[in-house]
């Protein structure tokens, strides 16, 4: 029978990526510990049989989503708000940010992750917009609808530059309403004006959402030349991610450096 591996300093350590982070597939988590494919799955088997890792199946062919369990957040030591379920709809929006987390991580860069986000009520504040309907046909009675929303409004992401700026980090896959859109780019604004951040990044799924986020920044005051705000296509932070990843593993192959061979153990 082979050597049963336990828990060791790797797997903590990507345990507690999960339990910052939320919801992550294999290949940003693997990116962002510095694993391989077959490191990667060995730390999540000694992290479930612990009880601190769940894995979600996504549709077929996509994979899981690795997730810290409660007991697994708590064994982490972090101050994270612990995931205690997840469902179809928010595996894009889990699967962007998670991929967004990983490039800051290998570019160096501090991060404030999804989960630790939400113990940070300085990071929460209420926005407010209002939706305009029409109703009625031409010849008939039309009638004019306002509609108030309210919803709080919290960063995916947090990346803190080596100066301590904070830079929060928005994840927008789905178009929302226009005055959801300037209401949530006006408190970044704020927040922005009042010292808390240096600005906001917003991570897009395509060119016209990227638009979109323009134009309603100018409005609000975000302007992209005064470095404001910066707007990223999520492909393009998946293939950086990718690229940063080959780049850091075969640094030791290109410097005529022989890696030291590592026990499973060890990774």
């Amino acid at each position: 029978m082979g050597r049963v591996l336990g828990v060791g300093p790797g797997s903590m350590n990507g345990l507690r990526w999960l339990a910052r982070v939320g919801p992550c597939p294999l290949d940003p988590w693997r990116y962002a510990m510095g694993w391989s494919e077959v490191a990667a799955r060995s730390h999540a088997r000694r992290l479930q049989n612990e009880g601190w890792l769940a894995r979600y199946p996504m549709i077929w062919g996509e994979g899981y989503l690795f997730v810290a369990t409660v007991a697994g957040t708590r064994e982490a030591g972090v101050r994270a708000r612990p995931v205690r379920r997840t469902t179809a709809s928010l595996w894009e929006q889990h699967t962007a940010v998670a991929w967004t987390a990983a490039r800051v991580k290998l570019r160096g860069h501090g991060l404030l992750g999804a989960r630790e986000i939400l113990e940070r009520p300085e990071w929460s504040e209420e926005i407010h917009w209002q939706e305009h309907h029409h109703s009625g046909s031409w010849g008939a009675y039309q009638g004019h609808h306002v509609t108030n929303h309210w919803t709080n409004l919290r960063p995916d992401l947090i990346l803190i530059l080596r100066d301590g700026c904070q830079l929060p980090i928005e994840v927008e896959l789905t178009r929302k309403p226009d005055g959801r859109l300037r209401a949530a780019l006006f408190r970044h604004a704020v927040w922005c004006a009042r010292g808390q951040s240096g600005g906001v990044i917003y991570v897009c799924a395509n060119s016209h959402e990227c638009e979109r986020v323009i134009k309603h920044a100018g409005d609000v005051g975000l302007l992209e030349d005064r470095d404001a705000i910066r707007i990223e296509l999520l492909e393009t932070i998946r293939q950086q991610t990718a690229n940063a990843f080959e780049r850091r593993r075969d640094e030791p192959l290109r410097s005529g450096i022989k890696p030291r061979a590592r026990s499973e153990q060890e990774v």
